[in-house]
């Protein structure tokens, strides 16, 4: 009897260990898998299953075509799906998924006789927890791809070995058998060392599902372990995140009877495998597949009058992103004034392109619509006057609901009219007014005239201004200092974000709103075709102020505040729920002339609107300049809306457009939007105050916190996180309902910041083309800027390296040609140009049609 060994086991297993990937190795020997068996995952049939390697197995063959010897095979028993291990089998290494090499050293009181019964009850128990789906699946592998994903942007200081691809054929030569050790390396350089692997295996990726502690020898942890290896298998397939690495055969040795026709494997070392993350490219292709294959059917089937909600599937991340996506495409983005609509295919993120052609459709705005309308995301209304089809952006669920909402709000209106107008008329008859409990515990200020500002294309007004009489209140007067409160309305939209227990239990047409509000974030009014509202119109509508209407009240949520008028100082300031009449609804034109005509040329329609106006202008005009000395924060968002105003003052002088919404590069500081401006900062400054006061956490979306002077809680209508902020506000500060936790707050900021995430179709700016449309702001505005800069510079006798002036816009280094209001960007600069910067450039590339202007300093 002889033995051999392959003659490099040794040396390669010493070089793996040298690079950082020695802890998955593995030694298996026919003496210790004959006692003690190690369970393995094992993939057959597309499946994974569990099986017990119980002996080793001599190839059919010594040798392969390369003249070394083939791998051995390996003796196991297969788990059939009762658990009962019965059918033996002999298997390729390449079969085996992972070893659980650890098992008997968790387990040491397990022997062979007493394992199949164990695993065979763990598995029922995981086919079970499957069925009843008990963790968040989807939440728990992404967490576990991001950890992986985030191995590889680890620089290289932090990585122990730093082995790199033009080692790995001068350590290979070193080895008896280069070849097979240089395949071995680049294969485990793709997964990654132990410490910054790209590889999971189902014990890893138990920690994610399971958040309670578990100990090692429990029954309990392996029917985790089953459930997490299916879990891994499943996605695969439908979550595209991990694609299967076997096991990999390192070397073996083997013992000879006779004239050497007999062999004996004696041992095997191999690499344990599992599954790696993939690259996110392929990841996205795989997500945009799995999206293609949904139906009306996989979506939640929402009865607004039922607690029970079906969903035969619950829907990914990956698949609130690609459908928010597709709904931006469908609304038009990045297709308005495009000059190459090749470059913005390209231009889109992967999965969404892979979704639409996965389905069949164009990758235009049109096809991202029959697309949403496909899965039962948005609905097909009707046909329009030219048999056009008519969609709504929501599913016919939310619109139910949002019908329901809508008629539970006229009800609720009109009840509190009667008691508003009963009110009324008792004050006239000198008889007690109505109780608060009566007008839902409010308190009645229909009787204070207030003013709406908003845009002239404005459909859903939620803000409104006021002012009264301090001694009206009851509380303390300086006489010296003002008489007057400012009063600054919100409209009330709490009861949609409180839960379905605090409002009696009503239907659930609200917490459907709820979820729709936070699925979608924010709303958008920069799409080309139209905007994308947070909630449908006809609940917005319903939720918003009514305006020029008299006799109809507003349920809103005012501060008052009192205010110095020798220096703008807040004095006093507190937060109560309200009723309040009917807003006189202003554009910002007309509030701008209204503060700047004599009273004597007001209209006596306008008298008291004018009155109120000039009153808060005064108080919040003084506030706001005290503010903003006192408030660095204050000071560099003023710094910015400056730079803003002076950028769009120059796109308007060279045809862009003059809305006073914002839009499309439009911006405009009048009084009257300085004046809303200033109601605004001082409602979310006091609320933050009193908030903090109270030591109770804040809903702030990311970047919108104090120290960027962002707002709290001032638009309801149009952002998520401000309802949130609306009922957080009340519950503290109000006493209505109960406060959110620090908990719920941070994960309403992560919903948030994921729903705006969602909404960017276009790659990160690392990952565009640097000739792309998109990056050079090829819209009409810009092509026919850069044709009248063109022209101007033809006409002076100048053309390539002609110098200009410019202003920096503040954003990526952009700056915007004085006179021409065509935007370039500015190269050879380190950092960021200040916003507002008045430069003296020189052209350096100029192409019209491309939408190209490259400048650089002079």
């Amino acid at each position: 009897m002889s033995s051999y060994t392959d003659g490099y086991t040794d040396e390669v297993v010493q070089t793996l260990k040298r690079y950082g990937f020695g802890s998955r190795v593995v030694s298996l020997t026919n003496y210790d898998l004959s006692t003690n068996p190690i369970p393995s995952e094992i993939y057959e049939g597309g499946d994974w299953n569990l099986c017990l390697i119980v002996g080793l197995k001599p190839p059919s063959s010594k040798t392969s075509d390369d003249g070394n010897m083939k791998p051995p095979l390996l003796d196991v028993i297969l788990m059939d799906d009762d658990g009962s291990l019965q059918e033996r089998k002999v298997v390729d290494i390449g079969q085996i998924t992972t070893l659980w090499n650890d098992f008997h050293e968790a387990y040491p009181n397990f022997t062979a006789k007493a394992m199949p019964e164990t695993l065979q009850s763990a598995l029922v128990n995981a086919i079970g927890s499957l069925k009843n789906n008990i963790f968040p699946i989807e939440k728990a592998m992404q967490n576990l791809y991001n950890s992986r994903i985030a191995n590889r942007s680890r620089p290289p200081s932090q990585q122990r070995y730093t082995l790199t691809k033009k080692q790995i054929p001068k350590i290979a030569s070193q080895c008896s058998n280069p070849p097979q050790l240089e395949e071995l390396l680049r294969n485990l350089f793709k997964v990654g060392e132990d410490r910054l692997s790209r590889l999971v295996d189902s014990a890893l990726a138990t920690d994610y599902l399971y958040t309670d502690f578990c100990r090692d020898g429990d029954n309990e942890r392996l029917m985790r372990r089953m459930v997490a290896a299916q879990v891994l298998t499943e996605d695969a397939v439908l979550g595209g995140r991990f694609k299967r690495r076997s096991c990999q055969f390192v070397g073996a040795q083997y013992s000879f009877t006779g004239d050497d026709e007999d062999i004996e494997v004696e041992q095997v070392t191999l690499v344990n495998g599992g599954w790696i993350a993939v690259d996110p490219s392929i990841k996205s292709r795989t997500e945009g597949r799995k999206f293609a294959s949904l139906s009306q059917d996989d979506l939640p089937q929402v009865d607004t009058k039922k607690s029970d909600t079906k969903s035969p599937r619950v829907l990914t991340a990956a698949d609130e992103r690609i459908a928010h996506r597709l709904e931006c495409l469908a609304m038009g983005d990045i297709w308005n004034d495009v000059s190459d609509r090749d470059d913005e295919e390209r231009a889109l993120e992967l999965d969404v392109r892979e979704a639409l052609s996965s389905m069949d459709l164009p990758l235009t705005s049109e096809g991202a619509t029959n697309a949403l309308i496909r899965i039962g995301r948005w609905s097909q209304s009707s046909e329009d006057n030219k048999r056009k089809k008519v969609f709504e952006p929501w599913s016919p669920a939310i619109l139910e609901a949002a019908r329901a909402l809508a008629m539970r709000e006229s009800r609720r209106r009109e009840h509190l009219a009667k008691i508003c107008v009963t009110a009324k008329n008792n004050k006239t008859a000198s008889q007690s007014a109505p109780s608060s409990d009566d007008l839902e515990g409010r308190a009645n200020l229909c009787s204070l005239p207030c003013v709406c500002i908003d845009a002239k294309r404005a459909s859903f007004r939620d803000d409104s201004v006021g002012i009264r009489l301090r001694s009206s209140t009851g509380r303390k007067v300086n006489k010296a200092a003002s008489k007057w409160e400012v009063l600054i309305h919100i409209a009330d939209v709490s009861d949609l974000y409180f839960g379905q227990e605090f409002r009696g239990g009503e239907d659930l047409s609200t917490d459907v709103l709820r979820r729709a509000a936070e699925r979608r974030g924010q709303s958008r009014y920069d799409l080309p075709l139209g905007p994308l509202h947070l909630l449908p119109p006809v609940a917005l509508e319903a939720l918003a102020l009514a305006t020029n209407v008299d006799g109809l009240p507003n349920r809103c949520v005012t501060l008052w505040a009192y205010i110095d008028e020798r220096d703008g100082k807040l004095l006093d300031a507190g937060l109560e729920r309200t009723i309040i009449s009917s807003p006189k609804a202003l554009s910002f034109a007309e509030a701008t002339s209204l503060l700047e005509c004599n009273i004597d040329d007001t209209p006596q329609s306008l008298t008291n609107a004018k009155s109120i106006i000039s009153v808060a202008e005064r108080n919040l005009s003084l506030w706001n300049r005290r503010h903003r000395q006192r408030n660095e924060a204050a000071r560099k968002r003023e710094s910015r809306l400056a730079t803003r105003e002076l950028v769009a003052s120059e796109l308007k002088a060279a045809g862009g457009q003059s809305r006073d919404d914002g839009v499309g590069g439009s911006f405009q500081r009048s009084r009257g939007h300085r004046l809303v401006d200033s109601s605004l900062d001082l409602y979310a400054y006091a609320v933050g105050t009193m908030m903090k006061r109270a030591n109770q956490p804040i809903p702030r979306a990311a970047g919108s916190g104090a120290d960027r002077g962002g707002r709290l809680a001032t638009a309801p209508l149009r952002r998520y996180i401000d309802g949130l902020a609306q009922r957080q506000a009340l519950s503290v500060l109000c006493d209505y309902g109960s406060p959110l936790t620090s908990d719920e707050c941070h994960k309403a900021a992560k919903a948030v910041a994921r729903a705006t995430d969602n909404i960017a179709n276009l790659r990160s700016s690392k990952n565009r083309r640097d000739d792309s449309p998109r990056d050079r702001q090829s819209s009409g505005r810009q092509v026919s800027a850069l044709h009248t800069l063109n022209r101007y510079l033809a006409s002076t006798g100048g053309g390539q390296y002609r110098e200009v002036k410019a202003i920096s816009s503040g954003k990526n280094n952009e700056c915007v040609i004085v006179g021409a209001g065509a935007t370039g960007r500015v190269i050879g600069v380190s950092g960021t140009l200040k916003g507002g910067e008045k430069l003296l450039v020189e052209i350096i590339e100029l192409d019209p049609e491309r939408g190209v202007l490259d400048v650089r300093i002079v």
